[in-house]
């Protein structure tokens, strides 16, 4: 099966929401409660800005609203494993594109 660069987030059992991306088939495979996720999308990687770059939806969970995007972003809780240990929040930037602009989120 093909990979695709995903993201969902989860709020986790301290009540904190997480954004965790990695590449994968379906979005339900960065889930570790299903009941949890607040919502998806999809993501590049541009290496000339060193930044990701969160846009579209989930079929599952539906589009990952802005404002939790950013929240989670702005709180160091950005992960590549649904762990969610060693957030990468320090080390790109994060953007969003709206399909016309591209926003900072950090």
């Amino acid at each position: 099966m093909d990979v695709f660069p995903k993201f969902i987030i989860e709020t986790n059992d301290e009540l904190v929401d997480c954004l965790i991306l990695s590449k994968c088939t379906y979005h339900k495979q960065l889930a570790t409660n299903l009941d949890k996720v607040k919502g998806g999308g999809w993501f590049r990687f541009s290496a000339a800005d060193n930044a990701f770059i969160f846009y579209g939806s989930s079929d599952k969970f539906g589009e990952a609203k802005f404002e939790d995007i950013k929240k989670c972003v702005e709180e160091c809780n950005v992960y590549t494993n649904i762990r969610c240990t060693r957030s990468i929040s320090t080390k790109y930037k994060f953007l969003y594109d709206t399909q016309s602009e591209l926003i900072p989120l950090n």
